[in-house]
């Protein structure tokens, strides 16, 4: 079994805490991009391993034995945990997945079961219903899928995208804390204008607003200031998504490789979270 998870860069998001993981959650918006995670899941050692990497070992055999199953789950990815593409969400969503489906049991619950390990470890709170809606997501009630609300939408132009990591961030639980009243109120704010006009442009320069507010920018504005093609920018840890006109595209991405940042030209992904059938590993980009 083959699952294909996009990577998911939130730009605003408005955390919500219940008694309960799966009505935990957050409220926002953000970019599922067309980077994929791809995970080959087959019975075996119950065990989950990232790009060569065995991680979240204790949580691989809380989910083995919710399922009902001891199966391994292997996932490459193009970029690793902690940066802010939500990486964390799409591993518990492989393994997850993978394992209830195999065991014949409802997708449903594994996404579920897959959002509360993530608000219980504290490693996020909406990206699990984001990557699994897809697209330009915008997450409109907290919780889980199934409990929470997330829906997509289309823009109206061709966005092309340049994404780079900027190197070792914060952890997440760190970042929350950082949150105050101020922050999530401006969040709100930002929010409803968003839902309200679905205009792409917004989202970037509203999402550069509220993350101004938890990050610095100054190393970003230094990076970018004069460079031709470059439409807006927002930065969630530390993942940077650029929006470039597209006969400049090349010209930025070859200047970001000038400053020693590995960097990907993508889009805005049109699916959410995929499974196929096949006996195939999953290839590296």
């Amino acid at each position: 079994m083959q699952i294909i998870i996009p990577l998911h860069v939130s730009g605003i998001w408005i955390p919500y805490y219940s008694s309960s993981p799966v009505e935990s959650g957050s409220m926002g918006i953000g970019l599922n991009l067309a980077l994929y995670m791809k995970a080959a899941v087959n019975r075996g050692l119950c065990r989950v391993v990232l790009n060569e990497r065995e991680v979240f070992g204790d949580l691989a055999r809380k989910i083995c034995m919710d399922a009902g199953v001891s199966a391994e789950t292997r996932i490459l990815s193009p970029v690793d945990l902690g940066l802010g593409f939500g990486v964390s969400a799409g591993v518990l969503i492989a393994a997850s997945l993978g394992s209830y489906l195999l065991a014949g049991r409802s997708s449903l619950k594994a996404l579920q079961k897959a959002h509360s390990l993530e608000v219980e470890n504290r490693t996020g709170l909406g990206d699990v219903i984001a990557e699994y809606t897809g697209g330009l997501a915008v997450r409109i009630k907290p919780g889980a899928p199934g409990i929470g609300y997330a829906y997509r939408i289309i823009p109206k132009e061709q966005v092309n995208l340049l994404v780079t990591t900027l190197g070792p961030t914060e952890s997440t639980p760190l970042m929350l804390s950082r949150m105050n009243n101020e922050i999530l109120e401006l969040g709100g704010k930002l929010l409803r204008e968003i839902i309200e006009t679905e205009d792409i442009s917004m989202f970037f320069e509203y999402s550069k607003t509220f993350t101004r507010k938890l990050f610095n920018y100054s190393y970003v504005d230094d990076l970018l200031r004069n460079t031709r093609g470059v439409i807006n920018y927002y930065l969630k840890k530390s993942a940077l998504v650029i929006w470039v006109e597209k006969e400049f595209a090349g010209e930025v991405s070859e200047y970001l490789k000038t400053r020693k940042l590995k960097t990907y030209s993508t889009t805005i992904s049109q699916i959410g979270v995929t499974v196929a059938y096949s006996t195939k590993s999953p290839q590296k980009n």
